[in-house]
């Protein structure tokens, strides 16, 4: 009896901590590197839009947008782009992440960067 009560005990808290990843993924984030920047709005439907420019360069397109869904697969933050400002190979993407504090996210880009995201209130 008891092994049960652990075993739903510990169901309870892994639905919970999943839930508690995406709703405090909820919301509009920022970033800037080096030589870019962009904010991306992830939606409690699973929907995001995101903004890329360039910060270095005059002569790169000022905005490059996209939508998509995504998902959160341990600490795998996982997007499928639905737009064409990238490759077909490209727009399914899989990102390392973790929450350095409730308006830090911290994301390993495809390349190995580590990006900073700050909450946008």
């Amino acid at each position: 009896m008891l092994s049960r009560i652990m075993f739903a005990a510990s169901a309870f808290l892994f639905a919970a901590c999943e839930h508690s990843a995406d709703s405090k993924l909820v919301g509009s984030w920022q970033w800037k590197g080096c030589d870019d920047a962009g904010d991306v709005a992830y939606r409690a439907d699973h929907s995001f839009t995101s903004r890329d420019w360039a910060v270095t360069y005059s002569h790169q397109p000022p905005i490059v947008a996209d939508t998509g869904e995504w998902h959160i697969k341990g600490n795998r933050l996982i997007m499928d782009l639905k737009g064409d400002t990238r490759p077909p190979e490209a727009r399914h993407v899989e990102l390392s992440f973790t929450f350095f504090d409730r308006d830090t996210l911290l994301v390993r880009a495809t390349d190995g960067r580590v990006n900073t995201f700050e909450r946008l209130r």
